[in-house]
């Protein structure tokens, strides 16, 4: 019997067997398949909290006022101050520079003595002017009088008693006599127009003197303010002329910070003051009538300057709207004033507020509000949307959605997507899918 066609039997059944015993699967390695991959994070389970809203900006201090002498007249200088230094601190009045008055004082004397003069001279007029008035009536009284003559003369040479000649001579008395009345009173008429020139020459020569006197008052400078040298011009026996630069003086009585806030962080703040603002209108709004809405709510500011692990803080004033929104930064500019920066306290340890020091301006809310906080980094964002990882009731990742508020230091004001309770991810979940089983390792509030 021919058995060679049975030979290839053995080899495919050993093939078979060996198929069935690979696909064929182990129990326990299945078990072990099914256990799923826990992933270790850290949450935060939030609290509702208190906060006082701030927002945060920048820049640099400024004085308040700023004061220059320039000379309003010219000459030598014959005195200055011997603490006139850049850096130095002088007080209100203190006289600094003294210019020759000589010139002056003589320019004052040829403007008063011709003044004078010329009220001498009204004063003589007047003086005519009245004798002129008595020398006219007593004139005309003797005009009267030679009248009279001529009329009697004239009745006696009808009479026959006078001949003609003596009627002649009383006529040519008479107008002799009115012409002198005559010139008396022409006299008169001229002195109105005499006394209104004097007093226009007596006006004139009464500004010359003002004017004199003032040149003179300006050849000593005094300051008008207390405050820091920061530009000195001038030296002993230099000649000074009119419009020179003396010195520049700051104050030190204020200074005023103009902070540059980005539009997005005072948004937030805005949006964070209950109920009221409008957090895009307000920042489109007009300077002034923005102003006037924050002037409502009460806010303060202050100005902190951060040296290593030392913030030194000053209270300040919100002052105004420093214009518009920068069309370079995309920032607003809000003023704040701090009095007596340079003025040591007791409850303010640490150096003087220095102009041109780069300074932190916070806004402050008046008073506490309830909100929810996350630590910046657990916000995240993907295609536009912002949301933080959580976990859910069955320890297992979630992703959720929030509208983020104000941001103070490390820590983000969640206005919607959060609640007190919810278990925040601050862990980076690597790969992040969501669904996956979570081992939540608790950490302390941050």
């Amino acid at each position: 019997m021919n058995l060679r066609p049975l030979l290839f039997i053995p080899p495919i059944a050993l093939g078979i067997a060996g198929y069935i015993w690979l696909t064929t699967p182990d129990p326990e390695l299945e078990a072990q398949s099914v256990v799923e991959t826990v992933t270790p994070v850290r949450t935060l389970t939030l609290a509702e909290t208190s906060i006082v809203p701030f927002a945060v900006g920048y820049g640099r201090v400024e004085a308040e006022d700023t004061w220059s002498a320039i000379s309003q007249v010219e000459g030598r200088t014959v005195f200055v101050a011997d603490d006139l230094d850049v850096g130095r601190v002088l007080s209100e009045g203190t006289e600094i520079v003294r210019i020759d008055p000589r010139d002056y004082e003589i320019a004052l004397a040829r403007a008063t003595a011709a003044r004078d003069s010329a009220l001498a001279s009204l004063e003589e007029l007047e003086a005519t002017e009245a004798n002129t008035r008595s020398t006219i009536e007593l004139e005309t009284r003797i005009e009267d009088v030679l009248r009279g003559e001529l009329e009697r003369q004239q009745t006696l040479l009808e009479r026959g008693s006078v001949p003609q000649a003596t009627v002649d001579a009383s006529v040519r008395a008479l107008l002799a006599q009115e012409k002198v009345v005559l010139n008396l009173e022409n006299s008169l008429r001229l002195l109105p127009a005499q006394r209104t020139s004097l007093e226009a020459t007596i006006a004139t020569r009464t500004v010359e003197i003002e004017e004199a006197e003032r040149a003179l008052a300006n050849t000593a400078v005094s300051i008008p303010l207390t405050g820091r040298v920061i530009e000195r011009g001038v030296s002993f026996g230099q000649y000074i002329r009119t419009g020179d630069t003396l010195v520049s003086i700051e104050s030190t009585a204020s200074s005023e910070v103009v902070a540059e806030f980005q539009t997005r962080v005072l948004g937030n703040f805005f949006g964070s003051l209950e109920g009221t603002i409008d957090r895009n209108a307000i920042v489109g709004m007009e300077a002034g009538d923005a102003f006037e809405i924050l002037r409502q709510f009460g806010l303060s500011a202050e100005v902190r300057v951060t040296s290593g692990a030392e913030v030194t803080t000053w209270p300040a004033e919100l002052v105004r709207f420093d214009g518009s929104a920068d069309a370079t930064t995309g920032t607003v500019g809000l003023v704040v004033r701090v009095d007596e920066p340079t003025q040591p306290s007791l409850q303010r340890p640490g150096p003087p507020l220095i102009n041109g020091t780069f300074v932190e301006v916070r806004l402050i809310a008046a008073e506490a509000l309830p909100a929810i906080r996350v630590p910046r980094d657990a916000i995240r964002q993907d295609k536009g949307e912002i949301f933080v990882y959580v976990a859910d009731q069955s320890d297992q990742l979630a992703r959720r959605p929030v509208v983020t508020g104000a941001v103070q230091d490390d820590q983000v004001t969640i206005a919607e997507g959060l609640s007190s309770g919810d278990r925040v991810v601050l862990s980076d979940p690597r790969p992040a899918i969501i669904g996956m089983s979570l081992e939540p390792l608790y950490v302390d509030r941050e």
